[in-house]
């Protein structure tokens, strides 16, 4: 599975322009067939990020995808109007691939994504990966609803090791993580003794209150 990432932000006082640029381009996106959402940065970010994720079923489907909408007029027009737009601060882009294990549906997170962004110690990337496998089982046992493991490529996290928990709603993240609290200090305690890996980031999204309403 393949995972793509645009992420912008909004110049000050224009906020009105900026979502409806963001609320165009995804229906957009969504005419053109691509399997697409918005989230935007609730914590973790040092302004409000919009990001427009989407998904496909592997990196041949990506590029045809990819290539069809490059191809549209339509596609072309939004696009520019994002580029010429005193709105639009263009923040990030990456393309990531899906880690086999955390990969059986190319779908979209439903609702609130806790992301985190980690890299590897040298000669240490199979201990990173066997510890998200564990992390991953311990995590939908307290009631996340997915877990995406995915190698970054490209942007800001370049080379980095992406871990998404998923959930419904705010509501249930919070639940989560009351539930999920002492395995997870217990887990991180083991890891910390010979840390296989540096986080870089930590980041809460959740569905727009504003973009597409």
């Amino acid at each position: 599975m393949i995972f793509a990432n645009n992420t912008f932000t909004a110049q000050s006082g224009h906020a009105d322009e900026f979502t409806g640029l963001m609320a165009n381009m995804l229906g957009v996106m969504h005419e053109h067939g691509v399997k697409a959402g918005i989230k935007v940065t609730v914590s973790g970010t040092n302004t409000t990020e919009v990001l427009i994720n989407s998904v496909f079923e592997d990196m041949k489907s990506f590029a045809a995808a990819t290539a069809n909408m490059r191809q549209s007029k339509k596609w072309v027009e939004a696009y520019m109007a994002l580029g010429n737009s005193a709105a639009v601060v263009p923040v990030d882009s990456f393309v990531a691939e899906v880690l086999s294990g955390y990969d059986e549906v190319p779908s979209l997170s439903e609702g609130v994504i806790m992301a985190n962004m980690w890299k590897a110690h040298e000669g240490r990337l199979a201990d990173l990966k066997a510890g998200m496998s564990i992390a991953k089982e311990m995590h939908m046992k307290h009631g996340a609803s997915m877990v995406r493991a995915y190698q970054i490529y490209g942007g800001r996290y370049n080379g980095c090791f992406g871990y998404n928990v998923s959930f419904e709603d705010m509501t249930a993240m919070g639940s989560w993580w009351d539930s999920a609290r002492e395995d997870n200090e217990k887990f991180f305690d083991e890891a910390g003794k010979n840390p296989s890996a540096e986080v870089q980031a930590q980041i809460i999204m959740d569905n727009p209150a504003v973009i597409g309403k």
